[in-house]
């Protein structure tokens, strides 16, 4: 695998972070989102990341962005799901089969560990084979299917969600 870092966001990192998503638009078949966002519209999510756990890292090579994830709170503000978080992903077209989603995906968990995180979801659609297989081979397991619920123009698609439980009890 190629040498990768990542660190969080910071406040320069806005444009390359909306740069890189809108690509993944256009791509089809990664995000439920049909249309780009401008730097406006991705503020306020941006914003809402900015305190541990919940903060965007932004992944590089040789100090070039080419990818990022972030944790978003699970059903916000409902106190018995504090230990529980979504995991979001997002990597380059060009970046992709070298190993970096695996690496992502390590790197998050760990974060999530330490952050006192037991439980990470992944929520996608079905379509996104590459991204299901990896989290499947990370250790999620399939907790729920919602078929055909995405519309997206030219199609229907199902959405997925997966989930891992990282420390506690086995069942």
């Amino acid at each position: 695998m190629i040498k990768a870092t990542h660190r969080p966001a910071t406040k320069v990192d806005l444009p390359n972070l909306v740069a890189l998503y809108n690509a993944i638009i256009a791509e089809g078949g990664f995000t439920a989102d049909l249309t780009p966002y401008t730097l406006e519209q991705r503020q306020p999510w941006f914003n809402a990341h900015q305190c541990p756990p919940f903060l965007i890292h932004i992944v590089e090579i040789d100090q070039q962005m080419v990818g990022y994830f972030y944790f978003s709170a699970w059903r916000n503000g409902r106190a018995a799901m504090h230990q529980v978080a979504e995991v979001s992903y997002f990597l380059a077209k060009d970046a992709r089969g070298k190993g970096l989603g695996r690496f992502m995906l390590e790197q998050a968990q760990r974060i999530a560990v330490d952050a006192g995180l037991r439980y990470l979801l992944a929520i996608l659609l079905e379509s996104n084979i590459g991204s299901r297989t990896l989290l499947e081979k990370g250790g999620f397991t399939l907790a729920g299917q919602l078929p055909e619920i995405a519309d997206l123009g030219d199609s229907r698609c199902g959405q997925i969600i997966l989930y891992k439980k990282l420390w506690g009890d086995k069942e």
